[in-house]
């Protein structure tokens, strides 16, 4: 791999060796657009257009527990990214800022307690990862469950005929108490 380009020699390629960008202590940045990433396209509420996502990743070799180096990234991402608010149903940009690290494997560990419970996760980096596809799935995994505007640009809208009055079933035992 070429010392000065850590990418792939394509230039539409993203596969990056990581445990070569560890062993090197390589900081690589740069943007996609949202629009690029097809998975995170049907969680927005307009298209792309030119919104971009900033990401940082930084490799490196760790220390291990009993001694030996473990190589390591984090991955830092940036965005706003447009959806929609789950109370007025407008466009809502939700700036999105996250950063995941992850212990670097040649074989995905099971899933067990011990695992769940770490600082980090485990990336298996036997063969080179999808940089392009690695800031997609930390941007969906950071995306709220439920977003929302703080305050509501704009009022709800009253549902169409105005509004029905539905009949209080106390008041309804009332009557029936009476009687």
């Amino acid at each position: 791999m070429n010392e000065d380009r850590p990418l792939a020699a394509d230039a539409g390629e993203t596969r990056v060796d990581l445990r070569e960008l560890a062993r090197r202590g390589a900081v690589l940045d740069g943007s996609f657009a949202l629009a690029s990433m097809s998975r995170l396209a049907s969680a927005l509420s307009e298209p792309a257009g030119v919104a971009r996502v900033r990401w940082t990743l930084r490799a490196q070799l760790g220390a291990q527990p009993g001694g030996g180096a473990q190589p390591v990234a984090e991955l830092e991402v940036d965005a706003e990214v447009p959806l929609q608010c789950q109370r007025c149903l407008a466009t809502v940009r939700v700036p999105v800022v996250d950063r995941a690290r992850f212990r670097l494997v040649d074989v995905e560990p099971e899933l067990n307690a011990e695992e769940l419970e770490a600082e980090d996760e485990a990336l298996c980096a036997a063969a080179p990862v999808d940089l392009h596809e690695l800031v997609e799935d930390q941007l969906l995994l950071a995306l709220p469950l439920v977003p929302m505007h703080d305050s509501c640009p704009q009022p709800l809208a009253a549902p169409a005929g105005g509004t029905v009055a539905t009949p209080s079933p106390f008041a309804a035992l009332a009557r029936l108490k009476r009687d």
